[in-house]
């Protein structure tokens, strides 16, 4: 890895949690889209219909995922050299993941609150 890959893994890693909300949103909104570009809304999946199944299931993984992150930056090992910037990158770590879940569960929110395809 280069000198400036290298140093930007440290930021990407603490961007990890907005990382999983980007790819739920995509997720939440290609799938509603797909069914019901596709006619799938009626369909049933475990006796419920096919989309809000789907969507919170995405839901929850994302935010088991962003559990692992927050509890990983929380309780991470501390590094004496550098300490202001691991501590900062703990921080912003923490941050961005409680920003994310709450995202994340705003989005998923919505499938309770409004009808697919409407």
């Amino acid at each position: 890895m280069s000198g400036r890959a290298a140093g930007l893994a440290p930021l990407i890693g603490a961007m990890t949690g907005l990382i999983v909300w980007a790819l739920h949103f995509g997720a939440v909104y290609l799938a509603n889209a797909i069914a019901c570009g596709r006619g799938l809304a009626g369909h049933r999946l475990f006796g419920q219909p096919i989309i809000p199944v789907l969507i919170l299931a995405a839901t929850a993984l994302a935010l088991l995922l962003l559990l692992g992150i927050g509890l990983r930056a929380r309780h991470g090992p501390r590094v004496r050299d550098g300490a202001g910037v691991q501590h900062f990158l703990a921080w912003f770590t923490l941050a961005t993941t409680l920003l994310a879940a709450l995202a994340v569960t705003w989005e998923g929110a919505a499938v309770l609150l409004v009808g697919p395809c409407g």
